[in-house]
């Protein structure tokens, strides 16, 4: 009966800790800091509400975003539109600002082009996300 030991060798070792450290640093810094995280977060939930407006847009009338200093609100003739249980408009997470703004759209979807800059201020200071509102509606981050 043989009984070998089998391990790693120690060049096995250096390599997989080499990877893991390489992947680590990889990983924090596309998360960044929480003020990214902030923005970032603030950015998906408002590109979220212009597609929402943009759909509602095609089945209702009068259908709007209206943007304040800290909040997003999709509005049909002026009154927030409720989605499940909750109502807007969207509180955007500390730390993060609009500028104030008003986007209106059409039966096809369609609003006015437009360019949207969110921005950090406290933790997130210094640090933006832009959102691009074409004509037909379709709105992305930059």
């Amino acid at each position: 009966m043989k009984n070998t030991l089998r391990g790693f060798t120690l060049i096995e070792l250096v390599t997989v800790m080499i990877l893991v450290g390489i992947l680590s640093i990889t990983l924090f810094t596309r998360l960044g800091s929480a003020g990214t995280a902030a923005i970032q977060s603030g950015r998906d939930d408002l590109i979220a509400a212009l597609f929402f407006a943009q759909q509602q847009a095609m089945m209702r009338s009068n259908i709007s975003v209206v943007l304040t200093a800290n909040s997003v609100s999709v509005n049909e003739n002026n009154t927030p539109i409720a989605v499940s249980n909750d109502f807007y408009p969207l509180t955007m997470p500390a730390g993060v600002s609009l500028p104030a703004l008003t986007l209106n759209y059409d039966k096809l979807g369609r609003t006015t082009a437009t360019q949207i800059v969110l921005t950090g201020s406290g933790n997130s200071s210094g640090v933006t996300a832009t959102i691009q509102v074409d004509a037909s509606g379709y709105a992305y981050a930059q």
